[in-house]
């Protein structure tokens, strides 16, 4: 087996542990330019083996999740970076909410800083990391919960977020694309987010660079119904004014 072939193979472990890999993370761990690794992504996708996204690739079966634990361990520094930005955008006595998903998991354990803040949160995860904060109003929706994220959602949860007001929520996704919106992998938690997308008066997208190249099954809504996206600093300039230009701006 030859040094491209290994290369490729490798390429594919990656997408299969993750679900996606980003055009930048190929050129950086593998030392390659970018023309290699666009090239080496054409072959796999020809081969039937991803599907080449913007920015990336992704599995060729679109229905592989990743473990919450093990999505944990992915991006950490990215995710610790996201919620620091994240930080900016709130202030005490803000009501914001939280989705599930382990960046906003990770913007949850830093809002012990804050004096006088209420969230609101469909994910028991979350609810548990910020149970006995002081200064923190915490409210938990109802629903049905799902062991591979820990959110809770379906009619339960949508209920209780009808009759509540957000000023900001943070949403996470597992798929981003102009073309094809914000995507999850259940369609209940579809429901549930764009519930809580409904009763803010801003949403924040927050997702790790490789989401531009991950697709999933249901939609949450379009990337342009958002305030703006809150990333890491690996999104590329050329991604960045893809966004701008269709009027979603990286905050």
């Amino acid at each position: 087996m030859g040094k491209t072939d290994v290369r490729r193979d490798a390429i594919m472990q990656i997408i299969k542990d993750r679900g996606s890999i980003a055009l930048t993370d190929i050129v950086q761990q593998f030392a390659v330019s970018e023309a290699t690794a666009r090239r080496d992504l054409e072959i796999l996708e020809q081969e039937k083996r991803c599907i080449r996204t913007f920015g990336g690739a992704v599995l060729e079966s679109l229905k592989v999740e990743v473990p919450f634990f093990n999505k944990m361990d992915l991006f950490t520094e990215e995710k610790k970076e996201i919620a620091d930005k994240a930080l900016r955008f709130i202030e005490d006595g803000d009501i914001i909410g939280l989705t599930g998903g382990t960046t906003t998991t990770f913007i949850a354990k830093k809002l012990n800083q804050f004096k006088n803040l209420t969230v609101i949160t469909n994910a028991v995860n979350i609810a548990y990391e910020l149970i006995g904060t002081p200064g923190l109003q915490l409210i938990v929706t109802g629903g049905v919960i799902r062991t591979q994220t820990f959110e809770l959602s379906g009619p339960l949860a949508n209920a209780t977020l009808e009759n509540l007001s957000i000023r900001k929520t943070f949403m996470g996704c597992d798929g981003i694309s102009l073309t094809r919106g914000m995507m999850i992998y259940n369609e209940l938690e579809a429901e549930t987010n764009r519930c809580m997308m409904k009763r803010s008066m801003d949403t924040y997208l927050v997702a790790d660079h490789s989401k531009f190249s991950r697709s999933s099954l249901f939609v949450i809504g379009e990337v342009q119904e958002t305030t703006g996206i809150i990333s890491d600093s690996a999104i590329t300039p050329e991604m960045m004014l893809a966004y701008k230009e269709a009027g979603v701006p990286f905050l």
